[in-house]
């Protein structure tokens, strides 16, 4: 190609590129007009031309996503959402988020609660609204899988913002919210539920669980305890109700709490968490020995729960069995390489194991992990 013709070349890239660059200016400045003037169908048929001019624009992905999610056209506007949290590099929380209640939507309930989760560790801003409809389908989705303490987390996280919000009135009003009480009483009794998926059968008792629990959550300690007391006395023998309230006696009468675990598992015999949390609070009142049998059961029942791991781990430390200790806690760090628990006890085996470095490099693993924990709870 002679110097001409590559000249030649050359400024016909460039008036093309601008004429594209006019065009997507264009068809930007009509899309934002018909969503203004709310021609919605016009508007997302806009969005998408002025998208795919500008595949990098992240506010058309939004403002189609949103159209679209307002439209119930879940899969489309999870397209857009997927689209703009590959391009935003700001703030891609709220994007995650949206994408999560989209996902959610068409009942793809993995990919909601992974997409959820990760707008939370974001940011998803501080729009009410939002905030309440992303940590409420967070939290029923991680009961929905089995996550009930990080369930619970969520709940109680959007239960005292709410509250909040409403200064001055009573924790019972905020009972009359159905839809939460019944998220927080299937968390409490740990059922791998969605709220819909609620047994005629178990409609009375998940109520219950929840009134108790929500109060719970609010600190109302003395009403939070006659709940709980009706849930004991009227489901006596109902799975899970027991260890709910033993969690809550931890609180205030540690010694009853005890009583309550031990009930539980009376009743359900394969239950994990009563002994993990006889184990732990044995760990506390020195009582390592009795402590150990219940976290070996614990490991035994469910030899790949991280949680059994580290209290096993822990106790074994407290009895001074250092190496058995370390074994079991490297196990429970390779289970669970993003909890902070696990992380600070395997650091202090590897101290007492004279160990150093390998205690620095757990320790400052542990604290990353946990700033990563506490600022996205604090959001």
């Amino acid at each position: 190609m002679s110097r001409l013709s590559t000249a030649a070349a050359c400024a016909w890239l460039m008036a093309s590129a601008s004429a594209g660059a006019q065009s997507f200016d264009e068809v930007a400045a009509k899309a934002r007009r018909a969503l203004e003037s709310d021609r919605v169908d016009e508007a997302v048929s806009l969005y998408r031309q002025a998208t795919k001019l500008r595949p990098g624009w992240s506010e058309g992905w939004w403002r189609l996503g949103t159209l679209l999610y307002d439209a119930r056209r879940f899969p489309e506007a999870g397209a857009a959402f997927r689209h703009f949290v590959e391009v935003e590099r700001t703030q891609p929380g709220p994007g995650f988020g949206m994408l999560g209640l989209c996902e959610f939507a068409a009942k793809r309930y993995p990919e909601a609660l992974s997409a959820l989760e990760r707008g939370i560790r974001r940011g998803i801003g501080t729009n009410p609204e939002f905030n309440r409809l992303v940590l409420y389908h967070s939290g029923i989705l991680n009961s929905k899988f089995g996550r009930w303490e990080i369930a619970l987390l969520r709940l109680t996280l959007l239960l005292n913002e709410t509250a909040a919000a409403h200064q001055g009135v009573p924790p019972r009003e905020f009972l009359s919210d159905r839809e939460l009480v019944n998220a927080f009483g299937i968390a409490a009794l740990q059922r791998p539920w969605l709220p819909e998926e609620i047994p005629a059968a178990q409609s009375g008792v998940v109520e219950q669980a929840g009134r108790a629990r929500m109060l719970f959550g609010l600190q109302d300690w003395p009403v939070a305890g006659e709940e709980f007391r009706k849930l004991v006395t009227e489901y006596p023998r109902e799975p899970g109700v027991h260890y709910a309230y033993g969690v809550f006696l931890v609180k205030i009468r540690p010694e009853d709490a005890l009583a309550e675990f031990r009930r539980e598992i009376e009743l359900s015999p394969g239950d994990i968490d009563s002994r993990l949390q006889i184990a732990l609070e044995c760990l506390r009142n020195g009582d390592y020995a009795q402590g150990r049998k219940y976290a070996a059961e614990a490991v035994a029942l469910a030899p790949e729960y991280f949680a059994a791991r580290i209290a096993n781990g822990r106790l074994l430390l407290a009895l001074d069995e250092v190496a058995p200790a370390i074994k079991e806690l490297e196990l429970a760090v390779k289970l669970a390489p993003e909890s902070p628990d696990a992380r600070l006890a395997l650091s202090r085996a590897y101290a007492l194991a004279n160990r150093p470095a390998d205690a620095a490099r757990e320790r400052a693993e542990f604290e990353r992990l946990q700033k990563l924990l506490e600022a996205a709870s604090e959001r």
